[in-house]
């Protein structure tokens, strides 16, 4: 390990951008806006930077306090939490700089606390990715959520309601997670990951379990895992457009990252498969792309469609961590990264849809026909990588992960990827069809909206394609040496 200052300074940045965000914001006019894009901007930056440590001199290592672990709380940032600090920094970078106009027409006056929130979600899920801590992952983890119940609660009516069902089922899910950690820690003495991956094969069996399955519940409710995924699609319905098209891409991501990260890093796929604890994630996952595949098909709203295909997208991750191969990891990875670009475009261009052209629902997408083309190219490209269309990002986690299924001989699982498929194909060319083949009316106003949403569309829209282009030079130089050690 390197000992390096930059993970503290990562997490730093947008935590105290927050604070500051807080104070100057309520006395000049307009700066709010000013430091939140700035510190994106600089987070950004600083996750390149790490990534390029990282994979040049290994892990990185902060013991916080100068106090050693287990006694202190040690920030680490390996391969793959490199990776996720850069995915959460850019496409939070691109989704707030893009929904500056949105805050603006949904917020007016409320810039100021909804900055400083988004800041402390960001802050909230890099510390998530960089934390070698059970309990500081508890920590960050609660930092993110308290501040996206603020942001669901900023939306119109009904957007409340949402907020406060989202806290109590959040609360709930984070309540699982600690008990879970509180078991783990009679079980070992630890909360450092790293002792207690040294300490968890000879500790009680019967704690650890308990403790890995109250965990894996917890972190469930948090990513939305079918069938504890009631919260989202009112959330991400009701919420903002703002802020749905900033928490969509990410925050399911980024709790399916602590996941994967707890399970393999910690316990290890051999104690895992004793326990039960994977066969119960492929499961599940399998389960929910069946469902959220299915929901998103008959889903009439924009927002709540596209937050029924996260259901079905995060099942596909965790079937992939639960086949616990090679194959089933890589692409459960690259599924992460490539529907958090995905949901980053299509929750921008809802956005649009609603707040320049007042669509909020499926069949009144034909409002856009020929009036926004950059948005519709945009859409087009993320709902092609959604269906798994090649060379787009899309299609290379799912065949990676089918490749996993295929390989243990798991045919009920090849059989919920090929039926997720077939929805995810009829509910994009449900838009596709009403976007370029349904008449437009007249009265439909001309124009594009925001260069700035439309721009970070079309740049997030472009980050789907490089990353299916150079898919092989991305498994072979990121991927797959940040793979834990799993089965062929």
């Amino acid at each position: 390990m390197t000992s390096s200052s930059l993970p503290i300074v990562l997490y730093a940045v947008p935590f105290l951008a927050a604070l500051l965000v807080a104070v100057v914001g309520w006395y000049v006019r307009g700066s709010a806006r000013v430091i939140a894009v700035s510190a994106m901007a600089m987070t950004a930056t600083l996750a390149a930077a790490v990534l390029a440590r990282v994979m040049t001199e290994g892990t990185l290592y902060t013991p916080l306090g100068g106090w050693p672990p287990p006694l202190g709380i040690a920030l680490v940032v390996d391969r793959l939490g490199a990776l996720m600090v850069v995915l959460v920094s850019g496409v939070a970078s691109l989704t707030v700089t893009g929904s500056l106009r949105h805050v603006s027409q949904e917020l007016p006056g409320r810039e100021t606390p909804y900055y400083s929130c988004v800041l402390l979600v960001t802050a909230g899920l890099i510390g998530i990715a960089v934390t070698g801590d059970l309990f500081n992952l508890f920590v960050h983890l609660e930092v993110a959520s308290l501040a996206a119940y603020a942001l669901v609660a900023a939306g119109g009516r009904g957007a409340p309601r949402a907020a406060m069902a989202y806290l109590i089922i959040g609360s709930a899910g984070a309540s699982l997670y600690l008990l879970g950690v509180g078991f783990l820690y009679a079980a070992t003495g630890t909360l450092n990951m790293a002792d207690e991956a040294r300490l968890v094969a000879t500790a009680d069996p019967r704690l650890v379990m308990v403790g890995t399955l109250l965990i894996v519940a917890g972190l469930g409710v948090k990513m939305a895992l079918f069938p504890l995924h009631a919260w989202m699609p009112a959330a991400y319905q009701l919420a903002p457009a703002a802020a749905a098209s900033f928490m969509a891409p990410l925050v399911t991501k980024v709790s399916a990252y602590a996941l994967i990260r707890v399970l393999f890093w910690v316990h290890g796929e051999a104690l895992l498969r004793t326990g039960g604890a994977l066969e119960i994630l492929a499961w599940a996952g399998a389960a929910a792309i069946v469902a959220g595949g299915a929901l998103a098909l008959v889903e009439a709203d924009l927002r709540r469609m596209l937050a029924y295909s996260s259901i079905g997208q995060v099942g596909v991750v965790m079937l992939g961590v639960g086949l616990a191969n090679t194959a089933g990891m890589t692409g459960a990875v690259l599924h992460i990264a490539s529907d958090a670009l995905v949901k980053g475009v299509l929750f921008l261009a809802a956005g649009i849809a609603l707040l320049r052209f007042g669509v909020s629902r499926v069949d009144d997408l034909n409002r856009l026909r020929g009036r926004a083309p950059w948005t519709g190219a945009a859409i087009t490209v993320a709902g092609l990588s959604l269906v798994g269309v090649p060379p787009l990002a899309g299609f290379f986690g799912k065949w990676y992960v089918l490749s996993g299924a295929l390989q243990e001989g798991r045919w009920m699982f090849v059989a919920a990827l090929v039926l997720g498929g077939l929805a995810s194909i009829g509910y994009v060319f449900r838009i596709l069809e009403r976007l370029y083949f349904a008449p437009a009316p007249e009265h439909s106003p001309p124009g594009e909206g925001s260069w700035l949403a439309v721009g970070a569309c079309l740049v997030l829209a472009a980050g789907i394609v490089l990353l299916g282009v150079a898919n092989e030079s991305v498994v072979s130089t990121l991927v797959l040496p940040a793979l834990p050690e799993v089965g062929p």
